[in-house]
């Protein structure tokens, strides 16, 4: 399919489920998709190419044997991602949260296929800093990250950007996981959950496959053992953290006295941070950033409750398999994800502690 046609019908599809809404928004994103479409090369052409580095190649074969792993072993669903090859010249994508600023409530925008998403993506730089602008003259917190991949949900061909493959094993392994989970596990306008499942989806399938690739004792596996301690020391704190600022803005007072008082807060908070002893890079630039509600929310909606999914993937044993599947039935069922999940598991007794419930 040429650039033309692969914009030409990826707008057909959004227009015929949006109309005209977003429209703009939505045509930009098709034909910046359809360029990568177009300028991706097989991967057989990448690994007979002896201009390109063993370690890339290497990388690539990775790539490869992750997604088998994933489908065969842990039954993610088959597709054809990760068959051509992007040359990227920068962040793959540029995404934007935004939130009140007086209360822990994210912005949201309704998209066709995704439904309610809590966050914008932009291909450029530029696309992304003008929503910005626009949402902090509107008096929102506004949070911009750069995003390494993306899922098309399954509609498109998702390619291997080049940027993936100066990440290490354990890193990449993890990062194709998850967006392998999103391709077979999407609820329509269940941000969190959908985030949150990939997550610890990517960091444990990520350890059982170094684990048959490397051994237990490899540095592979001990790099990906530590990526997700990381992510579980990040969501007990941030979790913390937006208890307290939660309980902040109940209180009856203005809105002023509200953003006013929140700097104590925020200060604190990076304070705190500084104190926990990471084992990865992972969070390196987090005590960088200038907090507000929408940092804190953009990462909270990634580790939120992992501490619940180590408690459901227990009671099914370990077995990441099992636990796929049951997340397909709840998917298959229509019903209501978040509250099914939290009434099925106090059924049978599956508990996590309380403070991070």
């Amino acid at each position: 399919m040429n650039t033309l046609k692969s914009f030409l019908f990826l707008l057909f599809i959004l227009l015929s489920l949006a109309g005209c809404t977003n429209l703009l928004y939505l045509s930009k994103l098709g034909w910046h998709q359809s360029l990568i479409t177009f300028h991706s090369v097989p991967i057989q052409e990448v690994l007979d190419n002896q201009r390109v580095d063993h370690e890339s190649k290497e990388k690539i074969r990775l790539v490869q044997e992750v997604k088998g792993y994933g489908e065969k072993k842990l039954g993610l669903t088959r597709t054809e991602n990760y068959s051509k090859y992007f040359e990227d010249k920068g962040p793959v994508l540029h995404v934007l949260t935004v939130s009140e600023k007086d209360c822990l409530r994210l912005y949201h925008w309704n998209f066709p296929i995704t439904g309610k998403v809590t966050y914008k993506s932009f291909f450029t730089k530029k696309g992304v800093l003008k929503e910005k602008r626009i949402f902090e003259e509107r008096g929102y917190d506004t949070f911009v990250q750069q995003a390494g991949a993306y899922s098309t949900l399954g509609w498109l061909k998702d390619p291997i950007f080049s940027s993936m493959l100066q990440w290490e094993e354990a890193t990449l392994t993890n990062l194709i996981l998850h967006e392998m989970v999103h391709a077979t596990i999407y609820f329509k306008g269940q941000t969190d959950l959908n985030e949150q499942m990939a997550t610890f989806i990517g960091n444990h399938g990520a350890i059982h496959f170094l684990t048959e690739k490397y051994g237990k004792e490899s540095e592979q596996v001990v790099g990906a053992i530590h990526n997700q301690e990381d992510d579980i020391l990040f969501s007990r704190w941030i979790d913390q953290a937006c208890q307290r600022l939660s309980k902040f803005y109940s209180r009856e007072v203005s809105r002023d006295e509200k953003i006013k008082g929140r700097e104590e807060i925020f200060c604190s908070l990076k304070e705190e941070f500084k104190k926990i002893s990471f084992k990865t890079d992972c969070y390196k630039d987090f005590e960088k950033i200038n907090i507000n509600n929408a940092v804190l929310l953009a990462y909270h909606q990634y580790v939120h409750r992992l501490e619940n999914f180590h408690a459901l993937n227990e009671y099914f044993e370990n077995d990441l398999r099992r636990m796929i599947d049951f997340f397909k039935e709840i998917r298959t069922s229509g019903r209501e994800p978040s509250s099914y999940l939290e009434r099925w598991m106090k059924e049978r007794g599956i508990s996590v502690p309380a403070s991070l419930q």
